[in-house]
């Protein structure tokens, strides 16, 4: 039998239970917001709300969970989480992705964005997409070079057709910033014009006539776009070939020409994160550092070659002309050279003003260390390079590694990955691998100047 509880009994029990209740749910808070601030969101992304720091060594600002700073992950966990970073000149908060699926598309810039690519990648063990020893990358059902044990891949920066089925398995978009770069028309069209031997087998075809007169000819040699077709390859409508098109045109056949180009950028709207301008690199670059919470050194370029042709000036019928033939090509940019302002307004434009700017004078101050711009040599492709400097040489060899072809670059790339704990590449020249081994002792000592 339950004994009776008098009225001072009853009211000190009713003040127990409010206290005990109101305890309860003081715990549960903590919890639930300790919980947003170090754990895990349902995608996978670190929830920022800790004060903003500066990473030593560095002007770039982060969030005190960023990968430099974390000390209760691996390594490897670091490399692959996502988080989200404050914007203190916008009201929308940023997902910062760890790892990138950058699909090269040709003649926009790629070679120099995949060597700063490579170089972060050396400098950091981390593990890339590649079939061993291959420039292009073909067949990702094929044979890849795996990730060392107990990691994931990191980053996948090869010229490759993008196959967006194949490419979720080997890097979740939950994890992956997915970005590519497009470039105006006309001139990725000059571009790839010289570099894939078009403008050379017109000459030998019809003489050394006016630039005009021989995209005028190569230009002849296509059907003229249809209301169901245009021609997509190597040169016409690369970018889309790139991005997939091919595979894309062939299962819509149904369509006209216009609807297929329109679903095609939508489903690239969806698929691609971020889509750099080659003609708004800098821009392009700051965007990109600050969606995977890179370091502004981590950005850095070099101007690695210096073209020993003049410009040619090319008629406004003839660019007319391209346009027309690049339909596909030029609404591909059309859309991202707009989108791209939003994210500008994403960031925020002063913000990534004022840091373009910061970045423009370090990267100029780099390069003027690393070469010798009263002396040049004899580069590959007609071209011709600066003399690298005796800095770029010994003192800091990330100049060097700048300068070496990306196709160079991936055999070093795949002898790393291959020895699993990405020590120096065993078989390369032995000036390659000192290189390696003083990048990655440099900024292992915090020793990187850039």
């Amino acid at each position: 039998m339950v004994p009776s509880l008098n009225s001072g009994s009853k009211l000190g029990y009713v003040v127990y239970i409010i206290l005990f209740t109101c305890l309860v749910f003081l715990m549960f808070e903590l919890a639930n917001d300790k919980g947003k601030r170090v754990g895990i969101s349902d995608t996978g992304s670190y929830l920022v709300s800790s004060p903003i720091v500066k990473i030593s060594g560095s002007d770039d600002v982060v969030s005190d969970t960023s990968e430099n700073v974390i000390s209760t992950l691996t390594d490897s966990d670091q490399l692959f989480k996502s988080k989200v970073r404050p914007n203190s000149s916008h009201s929308e908060q940023i997902l910062i992705k760890k790892n990138l699926m950058f699909i090269k598309t040709h003649k926009c810039g790629t070679s120099t964005i995949v060597d700063v690519f490579y170089l972060r990648g050396v400098r950091r063990r981390l593990n890339f997409v590649m079939n061993p020893y291959q420039h292009n990358l073909k067949n990702l059902d094929g044979h890849l070079l795996p990730p060392r044990p107990g990691s994931v891949y990191n980053m996948q920066c090869q010229h490759g057709t993008f196959q967006p089925d194949a490419e979720h398995t080997i890097m979740p978009k939950e994890t992956s910033l997915y970005s590519t770069i497009v470039r105006s028309p006309v001139s990725q069209f000059k571009s790839a014009f010289s570099f894939f031997g078009a403008e050379g087998k017109m000459q030998k075809k019809y003489g050394h006539l006016s630039i005009d007169a021989l995209i005028g000819h190569y230009l002849d040699e296509y059907p003229e776009p249809t209301e169901n077709k245009a021609s997509a390859g190597r040169i016409l409508n690369s970018v889309a070939v790139d991005l997939g098109w091919n595979t894309f045109n062939r299962r819509n056949l149904g369509q006209t020409l216009q609807e297929k180009i329109n679903a095609f950028i939508e489903h690239l709207d969806q698929e691609m994160d971020f889509v750099m301008i080659t003609d708004r690199m800098n821009e392009s670059l700051i965007l990109l550092k600050e969606y995977l919470g890179w370091n502004m050194t981590d950005i850095v370029y070099l101007n690695r070659m210096v073209s020993s042709k003049p410009k040619v000036t090319m008629s406004e019928e003839t660019k007319a002309r391209i346009l027309k033939y690049q339909v596909i090509d030029v609404q591909i940019f059309d859309h991202f050279n707009k989108t791209f302002e939003l994210h500008l307004d994403r960031v925020g434009r002063e913000k990534v003003a004022s840091q373009v700017k910061e970045f423009e004078e370090m990267r100029e101050s780099f390069e003027n260390k690393c070469f010798n711009k009263n002396m040049t040599v004899k580069g590959p492709y007609g071209s011709v390079s600066w003399e690298i400097t005796d800095y770029g040489r010994n003192t800091n060899l990330a100049c060097t590694f700048l300068q070496t072809r990306d196709i160079k670059l991936t055999n070093v790339v795949t002898q790393l990955q291959l020895t699993q704990d990405y020590t120096v590449p065993i078989d390369q020249p032995l000036v390659m691998r000192d290189m390696v081994s003083k990048i990655q002792r440099d900024y292992d000592n915090n020793e990187d100047p850039v």
